[in-house]
């Protein structure tokens, strides 16, 4: 009897580790560079998914499903000595949805569940395109608690969720990746 909790536990690790290995080639999916450009107050995000969407969420859009990457971002005070300290976060999330009767795309753009615009494009091909990216978007605005610190934006993309087991969730999700440190006065930017 003592050895069947461990045999148990041993087939719930074992169907882990390979769901873990099935996400595996997903790994693959990067972020290469993030971007953080100061305006006045204002600090607008980019980044791009290389080298591309993965092809299980191609699958789904071309099948006619919404279809939704959440990119979530943070604002962090770069310490060298101890963990950055978060000061902002922010979620972006586009949706992009098959339009049968017109042959074209919707997408939605939301941020933190707001919702910003929503536009029509005529191919898949575009509408992958903008899944796979943030275009440069307002996410954070300066305030005098940030004035002078160092700072770093750090991005990382949702692309996928589903069940292990039919009863553990999992996300697919790239690693997240940081911009270049940043410092901000009240008289602008500094590098």
């Amino acid at each position: 009897m003592r050895g069947h909790p461990l045999r148990l536990l041993a087939a719930v690790l074992t169907v882990v580790l390979a769901a873990g290995v099935a996400f595996g080639e997903e790994l693959a999916l990067r972020i290469p560079e993030v971007v953080a450009t100061l305006a006045g107050r204002d600090v607008s995000v980019s980044a791009r998914l290389e080298p591309g969407l993965p092809p299980e969420v191609v699958k789904r859009l071309a099948s006619g499903l919404p279809t939704t990457a959440v990119w979530e971002m943070r604002l962090m005070v770069l310490r060298n000595n101890w963990w950055d300290g978060l000061r902002d976060e922010r979620s972006y999330a586009v949706t992009a949805t098959y339009r049968p009767v017109s042959g074209d795309y919707t997408v939605e753009r939301r941020i933190d569940g707001r919702l910003l615009d929503t536009v029509v494009v005529p191919t898949r091909a575009e509408a992958e395109r903008v899944l796979a990216g943030i275009p440069g978007i307002p996410a954070f605005t300066m305030g005098p608690h940030l004035a002078g610190k160092p700072l770093v934006a750090r991005v990382r993309c949702v692309y996928g969720t589903g069940m292990v087991l039919g009863l553990l969730p999992v996300r697919t999700m790239t690693d997240w990746r940081r911009s270049p440190a940043f410092s901000w006065s009240e008289s602008g930017a500094t590098p």
